[in-house]
């Protein structure tokens, strides 16, 4: 009786230690994925790519800037289409923190933006809340707030 009682603990254990390491493996996999999808929206916002931006923002998508106005994804590419007075020259995330949901992530990052207007460099350093849903098996951005940085010298 023991032995079987034993035997029972055994397959628990390594059967309770197979579930982790499986989410595991998939929450690595989906972190990677959203990650690789923050590098691909900060390229497209740097190079004006109106086409990686439209395939990253989902069809509802909402913004909340850092004065208080919202915009959907229309206006948001409005705000992003190629400019010839402004140009992006830099667009670089820190500090990018994911939390997955299952098929939800919520992202928080520090952009460090410059850009070029009228012929003067330009530093815009934000933090962001950037909500992400796995939709027809792509992470698309369904939320963002932004907030920004008070510039400082080492910016």
């Amino acid at each position: 009786m023991n032995i079987a009682i034993y035997g029972i603990f055994l397959l628990l254990c390594f059967t309770i230690s197979a579930f982790p390491q499986k989410a595991d493996q998939s929450d690595k996999k989906s972190g990677n994925e959203v990650l690789a999808t923050i590098a691909k929206w900060a390229d497209a916002v740097r190079d004006r790519d109106m086409k990686a931006l439209d395939n990253i923002f989902a069809e509802d998508l909402i913004i909340t800037t850092y004065d208080g106005q919202t915009r959907g994804k229309k206006e948001e590419l409005e705000v992003l289409k190629p400019n010839a007075d402004v140009k992006t020259v830099s667009v670089i995330n820190e500090d990018v923190q994911i939390r997955l949901h299952g098929v939800a992530a919520v992202v928080t990052a520090l952009t460090k933006m410059r850009f070029i207007i009228a012929g003067k460099e330009t530093p815009v350093t934000m933090r962001y809340t950037a909500v992400f849903v796995k939709k027809d098996n792509k992470w698309q951005m369904v939320a963002l707030q932004t907030a920004r940085v008070s510039q400082t010298k080492s910016t």
